[in-house]
């Protein structure tokens, strides 16, 4: 077993090997943060090989091998993002919230069969700017206004798009009789 010492210094060096190892402890981690920032698995896999791209040819920057980890997500949270700016814009990524009604929605999940898809699903069917701001916010913890400078939108517009991305979260979980099973966790 490699230590992370290791394969940091040897990825320094331009180590293919290195970086494959690199590449394999962090691939499901990685791609865990592109799916929720990504519509599809297709998308996810575009921007975890971006990510990787990114990553591999800044390595040079990194300074310790114990902030390798958070730097890693770092530039896949960045580079989700500026996939989301290159594809669609900023003004489809902001648009109407009300896109999400049109959505299906199964009445049939119940909490012994609610999983960890089932809320990346609901997340996947929130607007872009929602489902953005959601992930930066809730899980990976920026503060709005570090989002507004990321995204190139105000702040009040983050805490906007957060609070309609929380509203419509706990609709899709009314409907489908989820709100206790969310309300007894959160």
């Amino acid at each position: 077993m490699h230590s992370h010492y290791d394969i940091f210094e040897k990825c320094k060096n331009g180590d293919a090997k290195a970086q494959r190892i690199l590449y394999d402890l962090f691939k499901g981690k990685l791609m865990g943060l592109c799916r929720r920032y990504t519509q599809s698995r297709e998308e996810a896999q575009d921007v975890l090989q971006e990510s990787f791209i990114r990553i591999f040819t800044h390595f040079h920057q990194l300074k310790s091998s114990e902030k390798l980890e958070g730097w890693m997500k770092s530039i896949t949270v960045r580079t989700a993002i500026t996939y989301y700016h290159k594809g669609k814009g900023r003004a489809l990524m902001f648009s109407n919230i009300d896109e999400l009604s049109n959505s299906p929605v199964s009445n049939e999940t119940s909490v012994q069969n609610f999983t960890d898809e089932h809320l990346l699903t609901l997340v996947n069917a929130l607007p872009d700017g929602c489902r953005i701001i959601f992930n930066l916010f809730a899980i990976e913890g920026f503060s709005h206004a570090e989002i507004a400078e990321m995204l190139h939108i105000s702040e009040g517009t983050s805490r906007s798009q957060f609070y309609h991305a929380k509203y419509l979260l706990k609709e899709k979980l009314n409907c489908q009789n989820l709100m206790h099973y969310y309300e007894k966790f959160s």
